[in-house]
């Protein structure tokens, strides 16, 4: 993958391009304008690029190309075509002669010029390091970098005795907590909550040390509400175990991608569970982006509850 490429998955996943089927905060704005963000990516940032990048590139290259010809022309009428080595390049006894030193210059300049392609892969690289040292795993947060090879890092300063800082100074964003809320939906004339009836979360912190996830309840994952149309499913939000970990075929990869693979599987054991029929034949019916129609809800309640939005 060049680099390129690398930036342009990386803009897919700030816009969320796998969120497509939520229609809530700004994923609703996001899906209203999915098309033109699409197209931006994928079409016009390429195509800016390279049209400034070769109007650059064309307009210099003729420049310096006719230079370094002329230059090369009059050092072979005046020091013959000996003064080159078989590979154009100038013997070391002229490049200390007033021509041969222009012609070096000239020479360097047009080696600079074929190096644009290097400079263009380049900033698309510089573009990739800095958008992804504010977002990780969903969350669009600072992380933490250290001054390398001498680059030090300047704040404002007026001579105060004593200067605090801080790290995502300036950058006017709140992180949406979890929420932890019932969630309910309607399958034709049947009620469905899913309801949180255990979760671990550090208080006073946005982002948990561990992984935590949001699984069937192991003791009771299905329950009726008062009346027959009614359908609890509880869910916990925890760590998992050794074992769990296993179940559900979880391996490497983001906390987004493993927390999916869990919906997959909480969505195969509910619906073997769920007794009636007619609400079975609901649930599985092919909804929003041919998902099953409780899968879909399934992974807009964990979406919900974990991604950032406004």
């Amino acid at each position: 993958m060049d680099a390129i490429e690398r930036f342009q998955d990386l803009l897919k996943t700030l816009f969320q391009f796998e969120t497509s089927d939520l229609d809530f905060g700004i994923y609703r704005i996001l899906n209203h304008k999915r098309d033109q963000i699409k197209k931006f990516i994928q079409e016009d940032l390429v195509n800016k690029v390279e049209s400034a990048f070769a109007k650059h590139k064309d307009e210099r290259l003729d420049n310096i190309t006719q230079k370094y010809e002329e230059t090369k022309k009059k050092i072979i009428q005046s020091l013959g075509n000996e003064a080159f080595t078989p590979t154009s390049e100038l013997k070391e006894q002229f490049k200390d002669t007033p021509i041969g030193r222009d012609f070096l210059l000239i020479k360097a300049q047009k080696d600079e010029v074929e190096k644009i392609d290097e400079i263009k892969m380049q900033v698309f690289n510089d573009l990739y390091s800095f958008f992804s040292r504010f977002y990780e795993e969903g969350d669009f947060v600072p992380q933490y970098r250290y001054s390398i090879k001498g680059h030090k890092y300047a704040i404002p300063y007026n001579g105060e005795e004593v200067k605090l800082y801080w790290a995502n100074s300036e950058q006017y964003y709140i992180k949406t907590g979890l929420l932890f809320r019932d969630y309910t939906f309607k399958a034709n004339d049947y009620k469905v909550i899913f309801r949180i009836v255990s979760a671990r979360e550090e208080i006073g912190s946005n982002k948990a040390t561990k992984e935590r996830f949001f699984i069937l309840d192991d003791e009771k994952p299905l329950e009726s509400g008062e009346g027959d149309k009614k359908l609890i499913i509880r869910f916990q939000y925890r760590e998992l175990t050794e074992e769990e970990v296993g179940h559900h075929e979880i391996g490497a990869g983001s906390n987004i991608a493993k927390q999916e693979k869990i919906n997959q599987k909480s969505y195969d054991e509910i619906f073997k569970k769920v007794k009636d029929a007619t609400l079975k034949a609901i649930l599985g019916k092919e909804y929003k982006n041919e998902k099953p129609f409780l899968l879909y809800h399934i992974l807009r309640f964990t979406a919900k509850n974990t991604k950032d939005y406004f």
